[in-house]
C-alpha cells in the first residue's frame, strides 16, 4: 500500500493547525497582506530614493558647517599669520626696537583670542566626521592649547626664532588642511570646487606670508643665507603653485574678483622689493632699499588684499551650502508627503479589494482543499488498480474519477474556477497515461526480458553441448568465454524482468552454502579474477527461496566493485555471523565516493526508486535495491578504512540459516544441504564436467573458516586466502 509523501501531508497538517501566527491567518487576512506587498515595494523603491536624500541633507548640513568652521579658520589663520612675524620681529630685534615689538606682539594676541574663541565654538559642533579630519582637529585643538606656553616663551626670548617660526607655522598648515578635506566632504560638485578655490587662495595667502617671515629674518642677520635662499624660493613656487590650482577650480566670477581685488599701488610695491631680492647677486642685505617696517608693511598690505579675495570666497561658499541645505530640505519633505499619501492611499485600496475578493477566494480555497485531501488521492489510488486503467481509455477515466468544483459566478473568480477544474482534468488524466505507460512499459520489459532468457537459455545449451567430451583446456576456456558472457547478458535480462515487477522463472528447491551462493555471483561478473575471498563462515546457509535473488543481488554488487576500482586492485568479500544476524562485506579499492553522494545512494537502497531515466544509469543499484527489499535484506555502503568503499548486505533470520556444525548438529532447523546448489545459474550436466576437466589446469578458491568474533562489524585484514590471479578465461571462478 502506497503511503502519501511527506511534503504534501506536512502542508496539509500545516493548513489544519490553529491560528495564531501569520501563516495560520484566515484567507481574507493573507490576501490582504499579499495586496500590500505591491504597495510595499512602491514604498521601499521610494524610501530608497528618500534614503538617499536624507544622505544628501546629512551632507547638506555637514558642508554647511564645515563651511562655517572653515570661514572661522580662515580668519583663525589670517591673525595667527600676523602674530608669527611679529613674534619673529620680537625674537630678532635689538634693545632699541624690542619695546616696541614687544607691544605689537602683545597687541596681536587679542585678535587672535577673538578668532580662536569662534573657531572653538564651530568646532564644537561637528561630530561624526572621518577618523583623519578627526585626527587634524584634535591636534589643532591641542596646538591652540599650547598657543600661550608659546608665547611666553616668545616674550621671555627662551625660544629661538627659528623654532618660533616653526611653531607657528605647524598650527597654520593645519589649519589650512582643514579645507582641503572639508572640499573632499561638501556632497556637492559645484560646492566642492568652491571650496577648493577658497583653499587655494588661502595657500596662496600662506606662502606670501612665509616668505614676509623670510626676508625679515633675512634683514635681521644681515644677508640671504643659503638656507634662507631655498625657503624664498620655495614660497614663490609654492604661491605660484596655490595660484594655478585655484585657476583651474575658479569660475569666472572668481577669477575676475581676485585678479581686480590683488592688484594696485600696494601690489606693486611688493613686487619692486621682490624684483631687488631677485637680482641681488650676493646674499648681503645692506643695499637693500627698505627696512623691516618697509616690507612689514607692504607684505601686510598684500595679504589683506588676499584676505579680502577669501573672506568674500568664504562668504559665497557659506550661502551656497545654506541654499543647498534648504533645497534638500525642502525636497525632502515634499517627497516624503508624497510617500506618506501614497502609502495611505494604497493601504486603503488593498483593503477594498481584499475585502471584495475574500469571499470568492474562501469558496475557491475550500473546493482546493477538498480536491488536495480528497479527490485526487482518491483518483490517484483507483489509478493503482490494474482492472480500472484497463478497462477504460485516459480521458474517459478522467472524465469519470475528477469531480469538478461548481462554477458560482462568470467573473475572474468563476474563470479560475474552470481553469483549476481543468488543471484538475488534466492532471487526473496524465496521472492515468502514466500508470497506463508504465503498466505497458512493465508489460513490454517482461515479455522482451522472457524473450530473450529463452534465446539465452538456448545458447548456453547448445555451450553446453559443445562443451561434452572437449579435453582442449584452451579451446574449452574459449568456450567458457562465450558461456560466460551469456551468463551476464541472462543477469541483464532478470533485471529488467525485477524492474517490472515480475519475479524469475528459476526457483531453487534447496537451501544452499552461502560461500557456494559467493561462488555463484562471482562467476556472473566480467572481472571475476579480481574477485578475493577473505573470511568466509561456512555455517550460513540461505533458504531456497532467496537463493537465486541473493546471487543476483551479490553479482550486482560485484560488479559495481569491479567496474569503478582500478582495474589492478582486488575486491575483498567477507561473511560473518554475529548472534542471529549474519553480514557480508563487499570491499573495493576505488577513489571512494562523497558523503553526500553516499547518503542518496543508500536512500536509494533504502527506498527503491521509481523506474525512470535515471534509473539506466545506477540499473544495478535500483535492482538491488528492490531485491533487498523482497526479502527484507538491509544493504549500506559506507567508506573504507584508508580508501574506496565497503557494501554490507545484513541478512535477516528468514533468509538465512545455520549450517551444519562439525558434529552434525545445527542451532536452527533448516533443510539439510544437498548438491542442489551446483545448479545455482548453470546446467547440472556440461558445466560441471567442465569444473573438472578445467580445475586440472587451475588452481581451486581457498576459503578460509572464519573465527567469529562479537565485536565483528565489517571485513577483516586477518585470516585472508585468496586465490592466484590468473588472465581472464584461462581459469574461471566455480565451485571445487
Amino acid at each position: 500500500m502506497s503511503k502519501r509523501p511527506k511534503t504534501a501531508g506536512s502542508f496539509l497538517s500545516r493548513l489544519r493547525r490553529p491560528t495564531g501566527r501569520l501563516r495560520d491567518m484566515p484567507i481574507w487576512s493573507k490576501l490582504g497582506l499579499i495586496m500590500i506587498v505591491p504597495t510595499i515595494a512602491t514604498v521601499v523603491v521610494g524610501t530608497s530614493g528618500l534614503i538617499d536624500h536624507l544622505d544628501t541633507l546629512n551632507n547638506a548640513n555637514r558642508a554647511g558647517d564645515l563651511a562655517n568652521l572653515t570661514s572661522y579658520s580662515g580668519a583663525l589663520v589670517d591673525t595667527l599669520q600676523d602674530e608669527r612675524a611679529a613674534a619673529v620681529l620680537l625674537l630678532g630685534a635689538n634693545a632699541q626696537t624690542r619695546e616696541e615689538y614687544d607691544k605689537t606682539y602683545t597687541g596681536v594676541h587679542q585678535g587672535v583670542d577673538r578668532a580662536r574663541e569662534s573657531y572653538s565654538q564651530q568646532r564644537a559642533e561637528l561630530d561624526g566626521l572621518p577618523a583623519n579630519f578627526t585626527k587634524v582637529l584634535d591636534r589643532i585643538d591641542q596646538s591652540l592649547v599650547d598657543l600661550p606656553g608659546t608665547r611666553s616663551q616668545v616674550l621671555n626670548n627662551k625660544l629661538p626664532l627659528t623654532d618660533a617660526a616653526r611653531a607657528y607655522e605647524g598650527l597654520i598648515n593645519d589649519l589650512l588642511d582643514i579645507r582641503d578635506s572639508a572640499s573632499q566632504l561638501a556632497g556637492d560638485t559645484d560646492l566642492s570646487e568652491r571650496m577648493r578655490a577658497v583653499a587655494a587662495t588661502a595657500r596662496a595667502k600662506e606662502f606670501l606670508s612665509v616668505r614676509r617671515v623670510v626676508v625679515h629674518r633675512a634683514l635681521i642677520q644681515g644677508s640671504m643665507t643659503p638656507v634662507l635662499r631655498t625657503d624664498y624660493i620655495a614660497t614663490g613656487t609654492g604661491q605660484q603653485q596655490a595660484l594655478q590650482n585655484f585657476q583651474a577650480v575658479a569660475n569666472q566670477t572668481e577669477s575676475e574678483l581676485y585678479q581686480q581685488t590683488v592688484a594696485g599701488s600696494d601690489q606693486r610695491q611688493v613686487e619692486n622689493y621682490l624684483g631687488w631680492i631677485n637680482g641681488n647677486t650676493t646674499d648681503s642685505m645692506a643695499g637693500a632699499p627698505f627696512g623691516a617696517n618697509e616690507w612689514d608693511a607692504a607684505m601686510v598690505a598684500n595679504a589683506r588684499l588676499i584676505r579680502t579675495v577669501e573672506a568674500d570666497l568664504d562668504g559665497d561658499v557659506v550661502r551656497l551650502a545654506d541654499q543647498l541645505r534648504s533645497d534638500v530640505q525642502r525636497r525632502v519633505f515634499l517627497e516624503t508627503s508624497l510617500l506618506l499619501g501614497m502609502l495611505l492611499l494604497a493601504i486603503f485600496f488593498a483593503y477594498l479589494v481584499a475585502r471584495s475578493m475574500a469571499r470568492s477566494l474562501r469558496d475557491l480555497r475550500q473546493g482546493a482543499l477538498s480536491i488536495a485531501e480528497h479527490g485526487l488521492p482518491h483518483a490517484v489510488g483507483r489509478l493503482r488498480d490494474p482492472k480500472v486503467t484497463g478497462q477504460l481509455t485516459p480521458m474517459q477515466l478522467a472524465n469519470q474519477i475528477a469531480e469538478p468544483l461548481p462554477v458560482r459566478s462568470k467573473d475572474e473568480f468563476g474563470q479560475v474556477t474552470e481553469a483549476f477544474n481543468a488543471v484538475h482534468l488534466e492532471a487526473v488524466r496524465t496521472a492515468a497515461e502514466q500508470a497506463a505507460l508504465r503498466a505497458s512499459v512493465a508489460t513490454m520489459f517482461v515479455n522482451l526480458a522472457r524473450r530473450s532468457q529463452i534465446l539465452v537459455d538456448r545458447l548456453i545449451g547448445h555451450l553446453d553441448r559443445l562443451e561434452r567430451g572437449e579435453e582442449d583446456p584452451d579451446r574449452l576456456a574459449e568456450l567458457f568465454q562465450l558461456d560466460h558472457l551469456a551468463t551476464r547478458m541472462r543477469r541483464n535480462d532478470e533485471n529488467l524482468l525485477v524492474l517490472a515487477g515480475a519475479d524469475s522463472t528459476r526457483v531453487q528447491r534447496q537451501p544452499a552454502a552461502l560461500i557456494d551462493v559467493l561462488r555463484a555471483a562471482q562467476s556472473e561478473v566480467e572481472h571475476y579474477t579480481r574477485i578475493e575471498f577473505g573470511v568466509i563462515d561456512r555455517d550460513i546457509e540461505v533458504v531456497s527461496h532467496a537463493v537465486n535473488d541473493l546471487v543476483h543481488l551479490v553479482a550486482e554488487l560485484f560488479d559495481n566493485a569491479t567496474a569503478f576500482s582500478p582495474p589492478d586492485s582486488q575486491v575483498m568479500v567477507e561473511a560473518r555471523r554475529v548472534g542471529e544476524r549474519a553480514s557480508l562485506y563487499v570491499e573495493d579499492r576505488g577513489i571512494g565516493i562523497s558523503a553526500e553522494q553516499l547518503a542518496d545512494l543508500n536512500e536509494r537502497l533504502a527506498t527503491p526508486p521509481q523506474v525512470d531515466v535515471a534509473v539506466s544509469r545506477m540499473m544495478g543499484l535500483v535492482v538491488v535495491a528492490r531485491l533487498a527489499a523482497r526479502h527484507g535484506v538491509r544493504v549500506e555502503l559506507r567508506p573504507g578504512t584508508d580508501r574506496g568503499t565497503v557494501a554490507e548486505v545484513e541478512l535477516p533470520p528468514r533468509s538465512w540459516c545455520p549450517g551444519r556444525s562439525p558434529g552434525g548438529r545445527s542451532s536452527r532447523r533448516c533443510p539439510p544441504p544437498s548438491r542442489a546448489w551446483r545448479r545455482l545459474r548453470c546446467p547440472p550436466s556440461a558445466r560441471c564436467r567442465r569444473w573438472a576437466t578445467l580445475r586440472r589446469h587451475c588452481h581451486p578458491v581457498r576459503v578460509a573458516r572464519a573465527t567469529r568474533s562479537p565485536s565483528a562489524g565489517g571485513p577483516s585484514s586477518r585470516s585472508r586466502a585468496t586465490a592466484p590471479r590468473v588472465p581472464a578465461g584461462r581459469c574461471p571462478p566455480g565451485p571445487t
